[in-house]
């Protein structure tokens, strides 16, 4: 009797659907302007900050979850991001009675690093099988860094997907993001790249 029932058992699996996979994964590239603060020091001991706007780049990968046909989708985007250092710090609205030092941030380099962000592409109008305007909410952080500067993102944006073909997406972004590490910063970024559809 178990004999009979295990071969029922592989029957009803032998001629059952497997899941179909529904999604996409993609290249992207990005640059854009984020906000920095660069510190400086009067001689007396009193901190002064220079908040400045310096341009970064990047590059990676997308993983796209949901039917291309789908108006919502599931987004993870895996890049490396290298962020300008701040330049000196300007201090020619401070008073001329003091004398100021600061750090040499602008001498070590770009920043770069690791960042995975994960949330939702939003159709809002058009189809997705032709030109579509998307709005993109994700969340994620900075888990890879050289100096322990981590930080969490949080990023809004809109654009638009195209698709070249059944199976190939062109796609381009332009997002405003919050990024927080010891205080709240902002970052404007743009995304093009381009998806490949396999459901």
């Amino acid at each position: 009797m178990l004999r009979h029932l295990t071969r029922l058992a592989l029957t009803g699996l032998a001629f059952s659907s497997a899941p179909a996979l529904a999604g996409g994964i993609g290249v992207v590239g990005t640059a854009g302007f984020h906000q920095v603060n660069a510190p400086y020091y009067r001689s007396d001991g009193e901190q002064g900050i220079d908040s400045q706007i310096r341009p970064n780049f990047g590059y990676g990968a997308e993983l796209m979850l949901g039917d291309k046909d789908d108006r919502i989708q599931g987004l993870a985007r895996l890049f490396a991001v290298s962020d300008a250092p701040p330049n000196e710090p300007d201090t020619s609205g401070e008073s001329s009675d003091y004398e100021y030092v600061f750090p040499a941030h602008h001498e070590q380099g770009n920043e770069t690093s690791g960042v995975l962000l994960v949330g939702v592409q939003w159709g809002i109008l058009g189809d997705p099988a032709g030109l579509q305007l998307v709005a993109n909410t994700v969340g994620g952080a900075a888990f890879a860094t050289r100096n322990n500067t981590e930080f969490v993102m949080v990023e809004g944006a809109v654009g638009g997907t195209y698709a070249i073909n059944d199976r190939l997406q062109a796609f381009a972004n332009v997002g405003v993001a919050g990024r927080y590490r010891k205080r709240l910063s902002v970052t404007e970024n743009v995304y093009v790249g381009a998806r490949f559809l396999f459901d």
